[in-house]
């Protein structure tokens, strides 16, 4: 076992994982709410009592599983949610086995190329989409910098800091970005919800 490993699994004790995960949730859902209320205060009256008017009036109708609009989409669109899929998955497990093992690093390996493969697709989709550059680009930035912090942490044996950086990706990338993909009129609201 190496240093890095011993330091890993001695430094960050279960329930710290846990607990730091709940704090990045609740601190990463309350900044995307608060930036959705400044953002909500810059519209105009009109428009932002249409808005309000809007989202009040939507209602979310039963789970109805289609493939159709995502295999409709562009593959960007489809590698995305793929990757996106993989990470969520693997990153649960990641966090549910003990760190620093030889298991942890290939799946750490694993999430950290499905998370590049999402923030490449992110990018590849504003092409395939016509759709412009969104809100939702926040995230690959995001994406960007916390797997370099991630893996530049843990390289140096600062483990805290990778722990840090990972998990705030997985919430705020995978949790609160993916949240966003289900708004109506989005492929994975058309996939999901019908339409």
């Amino acid at each position: 076992m190496t240093e890095v490993t011993r330091t890993a699994q001695q430094s960050r004790p279960e329930g710290v994982v846990w607990w730091s995960l709940g704090v990045s949730l609740v601190f990463g859902v309350l900044l995307t709410l608060g930036i959705m209320a400044l953002w909500l205060m810059t519209l105009p009256e009109a428009q932002r009592a249409g808005m309000l008017a809007y989202w009040s009036s939507v209602q979310i109708p039963a789970p109805s599983f289609n493939a159709a609009p995502l295999l409709k989409a562009p593959v960007s669109v489809q590698l995305h949610v793929a990757a996106a899929v993989l990470a969520l998955f693997v990153g649960a497990v990641i966090f549910l086995l003990p760190k620093g093992t030889g298991y942890h690093k290939l799946l750490g390996w694993t999430w950290v190329s499905s998370m590049i493969i999402v923030a490449a697709t992110s990018i590849a989709m504003i092409a395939d989409l016509r759709t412009g550059i969104n809100a939702l680009h926040v995230f690959t930035a995001i994406t960007v910098i916390s797997l370099w912090s991630a893996l530049t942490g843990i390289r140096r044996g600062d483990v805290k800091r990778h722990a840090g950086s990972m998990i705030g990706l997985y919430v705020d990338g995978l949790i609160i970005a993916g949240a966003f993909a289900f708004i109506p009129g989005r492929v994975m609201w058309a996939t999901f919800f019908g339409g």
